[in-house]
């Protein structure tokens, strides 16, 4: 007998117009946004991408080239990226 279960991963949307939410505030990492009581839905990594001039807002579990974790008063889904092109 085979196991024919499968999960798909849920698709990710990426968004290249610019973050659209208003930050309310920056933190150094997800952890001292936690600690300052914000809510982990409210939290966006704010990562640099290949240019240093780009940015990309996401889920805020990302730490790899992460400048700083915004919070926002609107929910991330997990699955919404960002990108942030200063050179446009």
């Amino acid at each position: 007998m085979s196991d024919t279960t499968t999960t798909t991963a849920p698709t990710e949307s990426w968004h290249e117009d610019g973050f659209p939410f208003e930050k309310l505030e920056d933190y150094p990492n997800l952890k001292s946004a936690l600690a300052a009581g914000c809510k982990e839905e409210n939290l966006w990594s704010i990562c640099d991408g290949d240019d240093p001039d780009v940015w990309v807002y996401g889920p805020p579990h990302h730490y790899v080239n992460l400048l700083a974790v915004a919070h926002t008063a609107e929910a991330h889904d997990g699955r919404t990226y960002y990108v942030e092109d200063f050179n446009a």
